[in-house]
């Protein structure tokens, strides 16, 4: 009974992350939830009492501890160069569902309660964005990168994932085949 409970579970997690990933929190029903897995609405409330803010919030906290541990063992198997890190974080990214920053902090967070509101802001800098950030102090203190405010710094690479993955769309390739082309952009900029 307990594996099939938590066998539901995790398909209505996995079907609810996909969705807000793909539309955000605003957009997406318990019924477009509960149409996805064939289930009633009112089943769901089985799983998350609290309806939809709970499982948002759930899947949210779910998703960006796995992007925390992903990049800390992207960057961690990088090495000490920041060229081999930004490659490293890019390709992890790239290959892993993209996290839409900007509509989390402009329209997902401000939808839900004050408390929940705060966890998620906090786990998202302390899961996507100080990873990247600490990495490219470390690049700073090493003289390998320009004295630039490493949260711009990182969340500007974590737009630029997005990007990979919006134009893997547009031009029908993975996301990850784009990471070479955008890693020189990323180091040297755009001037000839």
């Amino acid at each position: 009974m307990v594996s099939t409970i938590s066998a539901a579970r995790e398909r209505v997690q996995a079907t609810a992350e996909r969705l807000f990933a793909e539309r955000g929190y605003k957009a997406v029903t318990l019924r477009d939830i509960a149409q996805e897995l064939g289930i009633r609405q009112a089943s769901l409330y089985y799983h998350f009492p609290g309806g939809k803010e709970e499982l948002y919030v759930t899947v949210t906290e779910r998703g960006l501890q796995a992007h925390r541990e992903g990049l800390e063992q992207a960057i961690a198997g990088a090495g000490d160069s920041l060229e081999a890190s930004l490659r490293a974080i890019l390709n992890w990214l790239a290959t892993h569902a993209p996290v839409d920053v900007g509509r989390m902090l402009l329209a997902d967070l401000p939808a839900i309660s004050e408390e929940p509101r705060k966890r998620l802001t906090g786990l998202l800098v302390e899961c996507l964005i100080q990873p990247i950030e600490q990495m490219l102090k470390a690049a700073q203190e090493r003289r390998e990168a320009r004295p630039v405010d490493p949260r711009f710094a990182a969340l500007a690479i974590l737009s630029l994932a997005e990007v990979l993955h919006a134009h893997a769309r547009l031009s029908g390739k993975e996301a990850s085949e784009l990471v070479e082309a955008a890693l020189p952009m990323l180091l040297d900029g755009l001037r000839a």
